[in-house]
């Protein structure tokens, strides 16, 4: 599905549970059909429901074609899970408030898709790793709010990281930097040591860190294109607070890698959609929100200086 469609252009080909369900079948076994029991690949197609389900001639599991994927336990039609996925992998992104706008849901169920989006989007980008000359800076989400050492909970400390090839970024990263990896408003060096591990290829040699804010070595295209992340957050999304902000970074990552490759947006989203597990709503609400004790330590580090 070409991106260069209009929105109008791709309800109407994607306008029924069928063809929906067709391509979300191709998505999620573009090789044909295997059982997630017993990766049999023969299968009995049962059409009593609306939407089909395939039974496996070997050991007789029934998969709906809804299981397995981000979809999955929802009841918002197929259609409209296409329609959020092709805004979803537009280059502007949209707003759970605009998503429920258009087709018809409530904000709820809208922010709860949208967060299933981009929970396949960062499961996606978790096993692409940095590798070649890789260049790392420290960045912020928010802006310094006061000249002292302590940190405003409204600042987010990032690491950010990127592959260059020829003197172009073509592959990126970018982290939320964990409390314990700081010294009140400064990033450690365990911090960008974790980076390294987790986020970059064994193999890589070639590498650039710095980690101190006012740094005449730094990058200065990371150091745009992560004002660019903090930009396009607050002017799409009216910011972000912590608990939720790796979601959004994940899905600014996302998007500007596949920018990089001959590759459409929305058929790559919808395969990583089709074959990674969804997020529950209680595990998205169970995340970590340390924006309330960042709060708090501000508070008390600002009475120990006054």
């Amino acid at each position: 599905m070409n991106m260069t469609m209009t929105f109008e252009q791709f309800c109407s080909h994607y306008d029924n549970e069928e063809t929906c369900s067709q391509a979300l079948f191709s998505a999620r076994w573009p090789d044909g059909f295997i059982c997630p029991r017993c990766s049999h690949r023969q299968y009995y197609c049962i059409r009593s429901r609306k939407l089909p389900l395939y039974e496996c001639r070997s050991c007789g599991a029934q998969t709906s074609i809804r299981s397995g994927t981000i979809m999955e336990g929802s009841r918002t039609p197929l259609k409209l899970w296409f329609q959020a996925i092709f805004l979803h992998a537009a280059p502007q992104g949209i707003s759970a408030l605009r998503l429920a706008s258009i087709i018809g849901t409530t904000y709820k169920t809208a922010w709860l898709i949208c967060h299933k989006i981009r929970y396949a989007m960062s499961t996606a980008g978790s096993s692409e790793l940095l590798t070649g000359l890789v260049r790392i800076n420290c960045g912020v989400y928010g802006r310094p709010y006061n000249p002292t050492i302590y940190r405003h909970p409204q600042e987010q400390p990032l690491l950010i990281g990127g592959t260059i090839d020829n003197d172009r970024i073509t592959h990126i990263k970018i982290k939320q930097v964990p409390d314990h990896h700081l010294i009140y408003d400064r990033i450690t060096s365990e911090a960008s040591h974790d980076f390294v591990k987790t986020l970059l290829h064994s193999a890589t040699t070639d590498i650039t860190i710095v980690i101190h804010k006012f740094s005449r070595h730094r990058y200065k295209p990371l150091i745009q294109l992560c004002n660019s992340a903090t930009g396009w957050i607050n002017n799409t999304f009216n910011g972000i607070g912590p608990k939720h902000l790796q979601s959004y970074l994940d899905q600014f990552c996302f998007g500007f890698n596949y920018a990089n490759r001959n590759a459409d947006p929305f058929e790559n989203l919808l395969r990583h959609s089709a074959v990674f597990p969804t997020l529950t709503y209680p595990a998205l609400i169970r995340r970590e929100d340390r924006s309330l004790q960042r709060k708090r330590n501000y508070s008390e580090q600002l009475k120990s200086v006054s």
